[in-house]
C-alpha cells in the first residue's frame, strides 16, 4: 500500500477522522444514563425524578469521557509521530527514500 493515492494521508487530517474524545464522551454519557434508568426501573421510581437524576450524571460522565478521549487521542498521535520520525531518521541515515509502512496493532 502506498501513500501516493492519498488514502493514508487523508485519514490523518483533523476533519477526516472521528474524534476519539467525542466518541468516549458519547459512550460514557449513554452508559451513565442507561445505568440510572435501569436502576430506576428496578426500584420502580417515577420518570420525572429519574430523568432529573440521570441528566446531570449524563453530563458529568460525558465531560469525563471527553477528557479521557482527548488524552487517549493525544497519546496515540504522539506515539504515531515518534514512530514516523524514527522511521524517517533510520531511512535518511541509510541514504534511501523511506518506504511507507502500515502497522496494525
Amino acid at each position: 500500500m502506498t501513500c501516493q493515492d492519498g488514502a493514508i494521508a487523508e485519514t490523518l487530517t483533523p476533519f477526516g477522522r472521528s474524534s476519539v474524545a467525542r466518541t468516549y464522551a458519547a459512550v460514557m454519557a449513554l452508559i451513565g444514563m442507561q445505568v440510572i434508568l435501569l436502576r430506576a426501573m428496578k426500584d420502580g421510581a417515577g420518570l420525572e425524578g429519574t430523568i432529573a437524576v440521570a441528566l446531570p450524571w449524563m453530563a458529568l460522565l460525558g465531560a469525563l469521557g471527553m477528557v479521557v478521549g482527548y488524552l487517549a487521542q493525544q497519546t496515540i498521535d504522539e506515539s504515531v509521530r515518534i514512530q514516523i520520525e524514527a522511521e524517517l531518521v533510520t531511512s535518511s541515515a541509510e541514504g534511501e527514500a523511506p518506504e511507507p509502512t502500515l502497522t496494525e496493532g
